[in-house]
């Protein structure tokens, strides 16, 4: 197999397992039926990344390849602090409070989260210098994220703007602008660190720990200590799927798929991810599937192909 179909398949595989995400945020609400007490956005990004990070170091110590790990950070801290701090940490927290706390549904936050993908299409352009075939990219995003509006609206664009769910759609948007450095900036790190074994594993691991920094100075103001890790089997056994599958497993497999394509193109997926959340939150949750989806569907896709047409070769 080709190295580039690998790393297309990898990426989709990638967002394919993110498109739980909002899922299992919204069945950890506290007050959502089945929740029980639930689990606020604070903790829930601590226990997302932390066990996360922890699942992908064990890996790594069963493979027994650490070698490289403690350069990373000292060749690039200012990177890693800037993608993992901020990018991750800082931008999960608006994420998740934009569904919990302000009721952004969970396939309208999959839709709004994905704006990333127009902010990593231009964040690659100047950051990565990926430049390849950029009328095209254009096009596509726009036609890509014209497609989740018309699924997340149903044809009904003023729902964007509703007064009860304006404060959690903005926190949405911005969540996924803030995220798309982070994807930008860790492809940065691989380039500048080739001589290291598996990079892209060691750096999710270093971005994973220290995104939980941000997290844990915020902790004690959310109120949220007293229910810290008092919660029962069920939501313990959605965590685990949040932090292992969606989390650890998915960004790990996302950026092995990077490393052999344009992050641009890799990331075009996550035009996806919508509509396998409602397809999802049809199946798991019992949203009724939007008639929209039969538009948003072929806009998305036709984004896609767009987006990762190869260039022209000179004659």
């Amino acid at each position: 197999m080709r190295a580039a179909t690998k790393g297309y398949i990898l990426c989709f595989l990638g967002v394919f397992s993110w498109s739980f995400s909002e899922i299992i945020v919204w069945l950890l609400k506290p007050g959502s039926p089945g929740s029980g007490t639930g689990v606020g956005s604070i903790s829930l990004s601590f226990y997302r990344f932390f066990f996360g990070g922890v699942f992908l170091l064990v890996v790594m110590v069963a493979r027994k390849d650490l070698a490289g790990f403690g350069e990373l950070i000292k060749k690039d801290p200012t990177l890693m602090v800037l993608s993992s701090v901020v990018g991750l940490g800082i931008s999960n927290m608006i994420y998740f409070l934009g569904i919990q706390a302000y009721g952004t549904e969970a396939h309208v936050g999959a839709a709004l989260y994905t704006s990333y993908t127009l902010f990593i299409g231009v964040y690659s352009i100047f950051i990565l210098d990926e430049r390849t075939n950029i009328p095209l990219k254009i096009v596509g995003f726009i036609i890509g994220f014209l497609g989740i509006l018309i699924l997340l609206t149903n044809f009904d664009f003023a729902i964007i703007m509703q007064p009860d769910k304006i404060t959690g759609n903005i926190m949405l948007v911005l969540a996924g602008a803030i995220w798309g450095f982070y994807s930008v900036l860790g492809k940065k790190i691989f380039r500048r660190n080739p001589g290291i074994k598996n990079v892209d594993v060691k750096f999710t691991i270093w971005s994973f720990f220290l995104s939980c920094i941000p997290i844990v100075v915020t902790l004690p103001f959310s109120g949220e200590i007293p229910d810290f890790l008092q919660h029962g089997g069920a939501e313990w056994a959605l965590v685990a799927a949040l932090s292992i599958v969606c989390t650890g497993l998915g960004l790990y497999v996302f950026f092995v798929g990077v490393k052999t394509i344009d992050v641009s193109h890799g990331i075009s997926f996550s035009l996806l991810k919508p509509v396998i959340a409602a397809f999802f939150a049809f199946v798991l949750l019992a949203r009724p599937i939007p008639d929209a989806m039969w538009v948003s569907v072929p806009l998305v896709s036709v984004a896609v192909l767009l987006i990762n047409k190869k260039p022209r070769k000179d004659p």
